[in-house]
């Protein structure tokens, strides 16, 4: 956990919060749901409150959308994105919530569908203790945040959806 704090102290989020402390802020993010051959989703369990999530997580300074999506999948994953496409743009204030550490953010989440990826799964990272695939009638118990993003990825129909 020593490591992941001190990466997000060099991140620019965490150089941010460093001058501006707990105060609620608007952060650009990214989601992923990559589905498998067999129509199962990959989950994350984080390592800093234990829930599953989706792969993602904030943009950095410097970084495309792209580059983001690709760096976040990879880090918490080990799946290379070849191809996605971007189903959501979240940004309702009661997706705002406080980490671990004390920090609020509303998310400027943008949500992706992996098209075609590339690699296996690795089992833990900095960031999580636990990765891999569930079918989507058996998902461990994840947020209601998290069930809008699979729902809006199911329900996409080529135009992008706002919320």
């Amino acid at each position: 956990m020593t490591e992941a704090v001190n990466s997000f102290e060099k991140s620019y989020l965490g150089q941010l919060r460093g001058l501006v402390g707990a105060r609620t802020l608007l952060v650009p993010s990214v989601r992923a749901v990559a589905f498998d051959g067999q129509d199962r989703v990959v989950l994350v369990r984080r390592s800093d409150d234990g829930t599953w999530v989706f792969p993602g997580g904030f943009m950095e300074l410097g970084e495309s959308v792209a580059e983001s999506l690709r760096r976040e999948v990879r880090e918490e994953t080990g799946l290379e994105v070849l191809s996605s496409t971007l189903v959501a743009i979240h940004s309702d204030p009661r997706f705002t919530f406080t980490n671990v550490y004390g920090s609020s953010h509303q998310l400027l989440n943008l949500v992706f569908r992996i098209d075609e990826w590339e690699g296996r799964l690795m089992q833990e990272s900095d960031e999580t203790v636990e990765c891999r695939f569930f079918a989507q009638h058996e998902l461990p118990e994840v947020s209601l945040y998290e069930r809008e993003v699979l729902q809006d990825c199911k329900r996409y129909s080529g135009q992008v959806i706002l919320n």
